[in-house]
């Protein structure tokens, strides 16, 4: 099954003194990059979360945003930093000095609450997290936001796959028409060219003296006619779309293998529209190379 490199996914875990949210937003890319942004104290999980999404996600640009709340008691501790507090008491007493108060006598709960307003004086850190022990839960959320991300990918790459084999077929048709079409063209083109040789020929005997060989003046038209043969491109050109519905069977990610293949469909459509000099033939190439432009944008988006 085909899979769209656009998609999202949303997971999330909750308990008590613990909750994540997990969401993964993909879009096209050429190759697989990954950013992960997430709480400072969940950092240890990133290369887990990372790997976990790639064993899903073989390519495209990959948004990951996680989101998480910690309520446990230990989740946040209030240091009080001792030397600093005493410090700025010395230094009020130093400033009453200064300004001719000898042992001034403070008022003890107001000047506790002005030290603590002091910088640095109180601060706050995180408190020990396990992240291991937590993983599990992170990984419930991830796991989820990867599953539905997957779904959504795989939704959109059947819609896609449905459009390649529309197209295909719609390309097939008209390689067939081509085909038909061919014979009569160089035929046509055999006739003209002989005419005109034999009419070149006229012209130049009087001067070179030399006799018109029949046998050889259709040798000559058959070379030229030869070169305008499509027989070779119509025969690639169908091969190349058995092989280009042979792997959208194939399953996994396709899509740098379609992407060339698309690019040899356009050559052999060049090749022919640049070969047959007939305004139906070339009619028909603009409808194929329509089509295969279609695919091409189609499979910029493919996984």
């Amino acid at each position: 099954m085909l899979k769209s490199m656009t998609g999202f996914g949303r997971g999330t875990y909750g308990e008590e003194d613990f909750s994540v949210v997990v969401e993964i937003k993909t879009v096209n890319h050429r190759y697989t990059e990954t950013a992960v942004r997430l709480p400072h104290f969940l950092n240890p999980l990133e290369d887990k979360i990372r790997k976990t999404i790639l064993a899903s996600v073989a390519r495209g640009r990959i948004d990951v945003f996680v989101t998480a709340s910690y309520t446990s008691g230990d989740a946040l501790q209030v240091m009080v930093d001792k030397p600093l507090a005493k410090a700025y008491h010395e230094a009020l007493l130093e400033v009453g000095k200064a300004i001719g108060v000898e042992d001034p006598v403070f008022n003890d709960q107001a000047e506790i609450l002005s030290l603590a307003r002091y910088p640095e004086v109180i601060r706050t850190q995180e408190g020990l997290f396990d992240c291991d022990a937590y993983w599990p839960k992170v990984k419930t959320a991830v796991d989820q936001a990867v599953a539905n991300l997957v779904n959504m990918r795989e939704t959109e790459g059947m819609n896609i796959e449905g459009d390649f084999y529309k197209r295909l077929d719609i390309i097939e048709k008209d390689v067939e028409a081509v085909e038909a079409r061919a014979p009569q063209v160089v035929r046509e083109y055999e006739e003209k060219l002989l005419v005109r040789l034999k009419d070149r020929l006229r012209e130049l005997q009087p001067e070179t003296g030399v006799a018109i060989d029949p046998e050889r003046v259709l040798q000559e038209a058959a070379i030229f006619a030869d070169r305008i043969s499509i027989t070779e491109e119509i025969v690639r050109l169908k091969s190349h779309i058995r092989q280009f519905r042979t792997i959208l069977r194939s399953g996994g990610p396709v899509g740098r293998k379609l992407d060339f293949l698309i690019q040899e469909f356009n050559r052999e459509a060049n090749t022919i529209a640049s070969k047959a000099n007939d305004f139906e033939l070339a009619k028909t190439v603009v409808e194929i190379k329509a089509e295969i432009e279609k695919i091409r944008e189609q499979i910029q988006n493919i996984e």
